[in-house]
């Protein structure tokens, strides 16, 4: 098998139960499982965060995040005296071109230490997951998502424990569901997965296929096809599912075993794309520009300068509006570090061109009414140069820092976004990648 997708369907061809590894395919017969949506409560609510209100996810757009909110095993006991529970998420998704797969492993472990040391004689447990997240912050692109997921269990035995735990080790040196995580599993993963899959006293409690996954943003419930009477009238109220009772009132689900699922849908990174270095893989480029401006050495800033505007510029962790905001942020940075050093005293270019000159003279090139020249004019409002504050060169270096790089990246983004929701008719796809494009040129060619 060259893929995990493909050992999976491997493994279905050969089951011969409703009860195995089939569950996870989509040859598993309609109503094996329960898979819906949950609606939102009447009239919008607070507890429905940005991101999770119904928002379609539109190609090159947006971000998309597949995290874990709650689990509720109805006979927990069961489950732990004999069993070794397990969640698995199998992601395949397109990036750069290419499709990528992500394995992700909610082990028995984290389950167990959850429902805490009394669920063995304990009957319905409840498991609230915080922030735990399958992918989260990928670029969404128009292959779209599938989804295998499955709550499993295992027969507790020396060989159940040893490939689970190699699996979750694996998992977890694969690299995670990091922001924008890109995964390819190998081989050295495939065989145990195909082996822990085909072992007898392996159940699938309940799984599903979904080839188009992300259709719009929202909560996903998932239960045994057995649990479908007993699951309408669902909503989730902080956190725990709920459901319509007789009386047409809500009450907690308690007798159903099922997994809730969230799809995140992000239109920016904004500022958030500062929160964790992790994010952004490339601002260290940032910060060896900022070294050498401040040391005053003009040939390392430059080279460092270039390789970050083409390290942002081919990131396939962003979409093409967050792509466009951090260049201009960064050349605005510069200029205004620039441009402060200039009045302070300190050493930096001459001569020349400036950034927002040479950006002014390709809008004028171009059409009124064309949407990159829309899009330029609306970047070139971030290159004001600052007030002169003679005698506090300390001014300067506040320019480079962070927090003045992330302000530059939200103003630009409030300023391209639509009075009440929406992207701007300028950022389509084509017209933002045009403009970004057109944004490197130019700072590339190193006008000032």
């Amino acid at each position: 098998m060259d893929s995990l997708i493909g050992m999976l369907r491997g493994i279905g061809g050969k089951a011969t139960t409703g009860d195995g590894a089939a569950a996870l395919l989509p040859s598993v017969p309609a109503g094996r499982n329960f898979y819906a949506e949950i609606e939102p409560p009447p009239g919008g609510a607070p507890a429905l965060a940005a991101g999770l209100d119904g928002t379609p996810f539109v190609p090159g757009q947006c971000y998309f995040s597949v995290r874990v909110v709650e689990m509720r095993l109805s006979q927990a006991g069961n489950y732990l005296s004999e069993f070794l529970p397990l969640c698995t998420f199998f992601l395949r998704y397109g990036a750069e071109g290419a499709r990528r797969e992500l394995p992700y492993i909610v082990g028995y472990d984290m389950i167990q230490q959850a429902l805490g040391a009394a669920a063995h004689e304990t009957g319905a447990s409840r498991v609230a997951f915080r922030d735990v997240y399958v992918a989260r912050n990928v670029p969404y692109a128009s292959e779209g998502l599938e989804m295998y997921a499955a709550l499993c269990r295992f027969a507790d035995s020396s060989l159940s424990r040893g490939i689970l735990d190699f699996v979750s080790t694996a998992v977890t040196m694969l690299g995670g569901p990091v922001g924008g995580a890109i995964v390819k599993t190998g081989e050295s993963l495939l065989k145990p997965l195909a082996k822990l899959f085909g072992t007898d006293g392996v159940s699938v409690r309940f799984g599903v296929f979904d080839g188009d996954a992300l259709r719009r943003s929202g909560y996903r419930v998932l239960a045994g096809a057995d649990s479908q009477d007993k699951l309408s009238g669902l909503q989730l109220v902080d956190g725990v599912l709920h459901r319509q009772n007789a009386a047409g009132k809500l009450e907690p689900v308690n007798d159903v075993d099922y997994l809730v699922v969230a799809f995140e849908h992000r239109a920016t990174l904004g500022a958030d794309m500062f929160a964790a270095a992790t994010a952004l893989p490339f601002h260290r480029l940032w910060k060896d520009v900022s070294a050498a401006l401040i040391g005053n050495n003009a040939a390392a800033a430059q080279a460092a300068y270039q390789s970050l505007l083409i390290a942002v510029a081919e990131s396939p962790l962003l979409v093409d509006s967050d792509r466009f905001a951090l260049l201009t942020a960064y050349a605005a940075q510069r200029g205004a570090w620039e441009a402060a050093s200039e009045q302070s005293g300190l050493k930096t270019r001459g001569g020349g061109k400036s950034l927002a000159t040479a950006m002014t003279d390709r809008v004028n090139a171009r059409a009124k009414t064309d949407p990159v020249a829309e899009l330029l004019r609306t970047a070139r409002k971030q290159l004001a140069t600052p007030p002169a504050q003679p005698g506090k060169p300390e001014l300067a270096q506040v320019a480079l820092d962070d927090a003045a790089v992330a302000q530059t990246v939200s103003s630009l983004v409030d300023a391209l976004a639509v009075k009440g929701g929406g992207p701007a008719p300028a950022q389509s796809p084509g017209a933002l990648s045009r403009a970004t494009r057109e944004l490197l040129s130019i700072a590339l060619s190193e006008p000032g």
